[in-house]
């Protein structure tokens, strides 16, 4: 199966799978762009970090991987959007997005919002919460004591339409966190756009699976540009 979907603008696609030198190469890379030459030995230190979570992120059945990091409005802003694959057994793909709608609601009780989302794509239980998933530790701030940090989430749990690819058996999940809860709207308004632009295709003979991010049909309708935040990542 192939995915194709539009890349959402200003954010940067982060490789998957990557070796202590594949990760080295890749951080240099970024580094020069920028104009920097770290000394290698703190390269060294980051590679080793950085190829941890390259791995975790292919052994936990992502796919795709992006992030951004610059302003919204002038203020700082971050945030992470995963794609990933993982196996599930269903007839009807309607009946799965209700099943998994209940689970979340149950797992998360009153501290999440889920509702059934109909994409372009197919049908998509959805997950809203915010969770207090970061800590600033005790060592390094003056406090002395951990601080949490607010995480606000947007889950998409997609069952493949076996319509689209012949007996897909494949939750597609999609997984958007951002600690700047203050831009929260501004981002929505991208993901919008990119949940519309998602398509299952069946797996051409002899190709490989991989995602692809770039245009495709316009889905449905998308929140206007107008009035929307000045916005710049790099």
């Amino acid at each position: 199966m192939n995915i194709t979907f539009d890349a959402l603008p200003g954010f940067r696609e982060m490789p998957i799978g990557l070796g202590v030198e594949e990760a080295r190469d890749y951080l240099q890379d970024r580094a020069a762009e920028h104009g920097q030459v770290p000394p290698a030995a703190q390269i060294d230190a980051i590679a080793s970090d950085f190829e941890k979570s390259s791995a975790l992120l292919a052994a936990s059945g992502v796919v795709y991987a992006a992030t951004c990091l610059g302003t919204i409005d002038g203020d700082l802003s971050t945030g992470t959007l995963t794609l990933g694959l993982s196996p599930l057994g269903y007839n009807a793909p309607e009946v799965a997005v209700e099943g998994i709608r209940q689970v979340m609601a149950a797992k998360h009780e009153n501290s999440a919002d889920t509702h059934i989302l109909t994409l372009p794509c197919g049908q998509a239980a959805l997950v809203i919460r915010q969770v207090p998933a970061l800590k600033i530790p005790a060592e390094v701030n003056r406090t002395g004591e951990d601080i949490p940090i607010d995480v606000a989430q947007i889950q998409a749990f997609i069952p493949v339409p076996q319509t689209v690819v012949p007996g897909a058996q494949t939750l597609a999940t999609v997984t958007f966190s951002t600690p700047s809860i203050d831009h929260w709207a501004d981002y929505c308004a991208l993901l919008v756009p990119f949940l519309n632009s998602l398509r299952f295709l069946p797996d051409p003979e002899g190709e490989a699976d991989a995602p692809s991010a770039g245009p495709t049909p316009a889905g449905l309708p998308v929140p206007s540009a107008a009035g929307s935040p000045a916005m710049t990542f790099g």
